[in-house]
């Protein structure tokens, strides 16, 4: 949890605007306390209508040191999911495609420029793909591709990464989801499959490793997945929604419970997994298109 990538960045985001004319739905930082990471803004622009709009992203740069298409097509799914988390309609989404790159250009200074293009080349394929699958338009974006620093023989350069940025529509702002869990005795489920993909995540970089099963998205049972989610938050059964991303469904569930001001009771061998058998697998994967609810006990067999 003290990751530099999971722990809190609330004292940085307090220093920025993140609230204009009153028109903030669901903010940064959501719960019993305003300390938890929400999964995406939802905004009410005009304050005769109820209807919002959903602003997300999704960033997986560790990916890329095992293959730039599924850390391209991770971040496209957990800007999506993230906008599916609060109420954003999938059916009404747009992207923005914004690529942070080392220099892709080949020259005595750059002797691996053929093999930087060739990572965004798949970074590219993968961003055709899943927004295709997703049905989701890319209606902006930007290309900086020189991130390098060069002092004398120093050189240094950043990860190949894909910033994926998605703005949805919401019907009802008053029907927006949170992320925080709301009452005791409330059921969690985990929505999606668990699969042995620690490559390029928090646990492994933990123990100072990288490994090569990166996350790999299954975009067509995602869409039904986050179809029927909406569907049941349209019914006001879901009571929190968060997904599951950077440190698996470990984080997710505690930064869910912190938030609720609650704790939680996890039985690891109900966790969808197939084969899995190992705890820290089952906790710590970064399979994507998961997400975390909870639903009231009334609402369980509806929800089912």
């Amino acid at each position: 949890m003290r990751s530099l990538n999971i722990c809190s960045k609330e004292s940085i985001v307090r220093r920025y605007d993140h609230e204009v004319q009153g028109g903030s739905v669901i903010k940064p930082f959501v719960g019993a306390t305003n300390d938890g990471p929400s999964d995406a803004a939802v905004l009410r622009p005009l304050l005769e209508s109820f209807k919002g709009i959903v602003v997300s992203n999704g960033i997986c740069p560790e990916y890329s040191d095992i293959d730039t298409y599924h850390m391209a097509a991770c971040a496209i799914d957990e800007a999506v999911r993230n906008a599916v988390c609060v109420g954003g309609d999938i059916e009404h989404m747009a992207g923005l495609d914004n690529f942070c790159w080392c220099d892709p250009i080949k020259s005595d200074r750059n002797p691996d420029g053929e093999y930087k293009l060739a990572q965004l080349v798949r970074a590219n394929k993968a961003l055709y793909d899943y927004c295709t699958a997703y049905g989701i338009p890319c209606i902006s974006g930007k290309d900086s591709m020189k991130n390098d620093y060069i002092m004398g023989s120093l050189k240094i350069s950043i990860p190949p990464t894909l910033l994926y940025t998605v703005f949805a529509t919401i019907d009802d702002v008053r029907r927006a989801v949170t992320m925080d869990f709301k009452a005791a005795g409330d059921c969690i489920y985990i929505l999606g499959i668990t699969k042995d993909e620690l490559g390029g995540g928090e646990y492994y970089n933990l123990l100072c490793a990288t490994g090569n099963t990166v996350p790999k998205v299954d975009a067509n049972a995602a869409y039904h997945r986050y179809k029927a989610v909406l569907a049941a938050m349209k019914e006001g059964i879901i009571r929190s929604c968060h997904d599951a991303s950077d440190g698996g469904i470990g984080v997710a569930i505690t930064e869910s419970a912190f938030s609720g001001g609650f704790g939680a009771k996890i039985d690891l061998t109900k966790v969808p997994c197939g084969d899995i058998t190992r705890d820290d697998i089952i906790l710590f994967s970064e399979s994507q298109s998961r997400l975390i609810v909870s639903v009231s006990p009334k609402d369980e067999k509806r929800f089912r």
